[in-house]
C-alpha cells in the first residue's frame, strides 16, 4: 500500500507545481514585440527640384516622436555624405541634412550616432505649352494659369520626381472627363485589351507626360472658361480612380470624393511645383489648376 501511496503523492506534487507555474505565467505580462527600425517608403533623387526644401521643415524632435521623420543609426564607416546617398538618394544633400540635425557639415559619425531624416517628398510640376495660330511648334512649357488668344492650341505637361501613378481629370459644367490615363476600352467578348505604357497611368521619375498624346494639341475654347483640372499623384494605384476609367460617364462628386482623401500638409505649392512630404506609400497628393480662362 505504501508504494501506490508514494506514487500518488508524487503525481499530486507535480500537478501542484504545474498549476502554480500556470498561475504565475498567467499573471505575467505578454512579451513585447521586437523593436524594428522604421524605414522610409522610398529613396528620393533630388536633381529634379534642385534642392531639398530644408528651410520649410520644422526642426526634428530628438526624442524620436516626430511622425514626419525617421531615425537612422550610424554604422561603422558612415558619414553624413554616405547617409544622404544611402537613404535620400543624393550625397549632395549632406549639407542640408547636417543643418537639419544642427551638425557641422563635415561632422564625422561614430557607430551608434543618431541622424534624423525627414520622410521623402513626392512632387509634380505642371506646365502648359501653347501653339498660336500660324506657329509650327508648341512654345516652351510655362506655369499655370495660361493666357490664351483665339486660335491657340495647347498641351499639358506633367513631370514627377518619383515613380508612381498619375491621374488627370477635367472638371466641366456637365461632369468630369478623364484626360490621363486613357479610359479602359473593352475588347471582343468583354475582354480588356492590354494597355499601352502611355495608357496605364504609371509614370517614371523625371519622364514627362504630355496631354494629349501625339502631335496635335487641344483647341482653346472660350466657352469652356472656368473649367479646372484635378491632378492626382500616388506611389500606388488609386483604386477609386482606376474604377472611374471603366465608366462612360463620371460625376463630379466621384472625383471630389478622392480629393477629400488627399493628404494635407504641403511643403510647397507654388507654380509650377507641388510638393508633399509622405509617410506612407498609399498617401495621395492632389491639386487643382485653372484652365481656359
Amino acid at each position: 500500500m505504501k508504494r501506490p501511496l508514494a506514487i500518488g503523492v508524487i503525481f499530486l506534487l507535480v500537478g501542484m507545481a504545474a498549476g502554480c507555474s500556470y498561475l504565475q505565467k498567467k499573471d505575467e505580462p505578454p512579451p513585447l514585440p521586437p523593436i524594428e527600425e522604421t524605414k522610409p517608403p522610398l529613396t528620393m533623387k533630388s536633381e529634379y527640384f534642385k534642392s531639398y526644401p530644408w528651410l520649410e521643415l520644422t526642426k526634428p524632435k530628438k526624442d524620436g516622436n516626430d511622425p514626419d521623420t525617421i531615425t537612422y543609426t550610424a554604422k561603422d564607416g558612415d558619414t553624413l555624405v554616405t547617409v544622404a546617398e544611402k537613404i535620400m538618394g543624393d550625397p549632395g544633400l549632406a549639407k542640408g541634412l547636417a543643418d537639419f540635425n544642427q551638425l557641422p557639415s563635415d561632422s564625422s559619425l561614430a557607430p551608434g550616432d543618431k541622424v534624423i531624416i525627414p520622410y521623402p517628398i513626392i512632387g509634380m510640376s505642371s506646365r502648359i505649352m501653347i501653339k498660336s495660330k500660324g506657329d509650327k511648334e508648341f512654345g516652351d512649357p510655362k506655369p499655370f494659369p495660361p493666357l490664351f488668344t483665339k486660335g491657340d492650341e495647347y498641351k499639358l505637361r506633367f513631370e514627377s520626381n518619383v515613380n508612381g501613378y498619375c491621374y488627370v481629370f477635367r472638371k466641366e459644367t456637365k461632369g468630369v472627363a478623364i484626360l490621363y490615363p486613357a479610359q479602359v476600352k473593352k475588347g471582343k467578348k468583354g475582354k480588356t485589351p492590354q494597355p499601352l505604357p502611355l495608357d496605364s497611368g504609371k509614370i517614371k521619375a523625371h519622364d514627362p507626360i504630355e496631354i494629349p498624346i501625339g502631335t496635335k494639341g487641344t483647341k482653346y475654347d472660350p466657352k469652356k472658361a472656368g473649367d479646372t483640372l484635378m491632378v492626382f499623384l500616388s506611389l500606388k494605384p488609386i483604386s477609386e480612380l482606376e474604377r472611374l476609367r471603366e465608366k462612360t460617364s463620371i460625376a463630379v462628386d466621384e472625383v471630389e470624393e478622392v480629393m477629400h482623401r488627399v493628404k494635407e500638409g504641403e511643403i510647397l505649392n507654388e507654380p509650377p511645383y507641388h510638393l508633399l512630404r509622405i509617410t506612407d506609400p498609399a498617401e495621395i497628393m492632389g491639386f487643382s489648376l485653372n484652365i481656359d480662362g
